[in-house]
């Protein structure tokens, strides 16, 4: 197995990952969708550690983008379509799942399932495609 992903790659994918989710949960896309799904106000949101929610996130993110950069080199995908593919797949079998066990054991909509997890998705397609252009 090869370990040595892209360092460029890994920078850029977690800003992708941070920039996106500024994108996707903000009042432009699904932020209010999203609080109404979570019951979250945004007292809530102000009420929490913002520093640490933002570091653990960006540490998240860098774990993302690393493990995306290792199955695109140790798989071998070379195309954005079979990139793309790939990320349908990976996220079927690893999202969906979440979702319908999120709905049913949680009681949490579809909804929310699909705003949370679709940024994956979308998370998915772009550092996937970076990884592919850049090597």
């Amino acid at each position: 197995m090869k370990y040595n992903i892209s360092i460029v790659g890994l920078i850029i994918g977690t800003f992708i990952n941070m920039g996106l989710g500024a994108l996707w949960y903000s009042n432009l896309l699904f932020a209010k969708s999203w609080m109404k799904e979570a019951s979250i106000t945004d007292e809530d949101i102000q009420s929490g550690n913002m520093s640490q929610i933002y570091g653990l996130t960006a540490v998240g993110a860098l774990i993302a983008s690393y493990v995306l950069g290792f199955l695109v080199l140790n798989l071998n995908i070379t195309s954005i379509a079979d990139g793309l593919l790939f990320a349908v797949i990976l996220w079927l079998g690893t999202h969906l799942p979440m979702i319908i066990k999120n709905w049913g054991f949680e009681n949490r909509s579809f909804k929310l399932g699909f705003i949370n997890h679709g940024y994956d998705l979308v998370v998915y397609f772009l550092v996937i495609s970076l990884y592919i252009i850049l090597n």
